[in-house]
């Protein structure tokens, strides 16, 4: 085994938002879908749904991994279920 080989790191996905109208999210690699309620997101860590209200791509570099959200407000931010369609998490739990 050759254990000076440096390892590569696994992609990471960061999701960071200010003041709930502005969102920043790394790890991108596919945009689904986007109109003012609703972006559908594919990243590193699965798809990813964020929803809102006025929502508009302000960056989309997917060769970077890089998309910036601005709007009134970032309501849910989620990742759907691959096998029910169902929303986990606490958004999931909120939005029901």
């Amino acid at each position: 085994m050759n254990e000076n080989r440096p390892t590569v790191p696994a992609p990471a996905q960061d999701i960071t938002v200010k003041n709930r109208n502005k969102m920043s999210i790394t790890g991108v690699t596919e945009v689904v879908s986007f109109d003012e309620t609703a972006v559908e997101l594919r990243t590193v860590c699965g798809e990813l749904c964020v929803e809102g209200d006025g929502l508009h791509i302000g960056v989309l570099d997917t060769e970077r991994g890089i998309v910036t959200l601005e709007g009134k407000s970032v309501d849910g931010i989620y990742y759907p279920h691959a096998d029910s369609g169902e929303r986990k998490g606490i958004w999931g739990r909120w939005r029901k």
